[in-house]
C-alpha cells in the first residue's frame, strides 16, 4: 500500500510540473524569434505559394469570361479567331 501511495505522489508531482511549463503564453512576434533559417525560407515560400494560389481563381474567371464573350459573336470565322486568342491565356 505504501509503495502505491508513493507512486501516486510521484505521478502527481510530475503532472504538476508538466502543467506549469505547458501553460506558458508567448507573444506572436516572440514565436517567430525561435525560427531558424530553414523555417523562414519555408514560411516565405508558403506565403508566396498561398498568394499565387489565391490569384488563380480571379484570373481564371476573367479568362473564362473572355472565352464566353468570344463564343457570343455571330460570324463563325471571327469566333474561331477570338477563341484562339483567348486559348493562349489558358496555357
Amino acid at each position: 500500500m505504501k509503495k502505491e501511495e508513493e507512486r501516486k505522489e510521484r505521478m502527481e508531482e510530475k503532472s504538476s510540473k508538466k502543467n506549469d511549463g505547458g501553460n506558458q503564453k508567448v507573444s506572436f512576434f516572440k514565436l517567430f524569434s525561435f525560427a531558424d533559417k530553414t523555417d523562414v525560407v519555408l514560411m516565405t515560400v508558403g506565403t508566396i505559394a498561398a498568394a499565387g494560389n489565391g490569384l488563380t481563381q480571379p484570373f481564371m474567371t476573367l479568362i473564362f469570361g473572355q472565352l464566353i464573350n468570344a463564343f457570343g459573336t455571330t460570324d463563325p470565322d471571327h469566333m474561331v479567331r477570338e477563341v484562339w486568342k483567348v486559348r493562349v491565356f489558358f496555357f
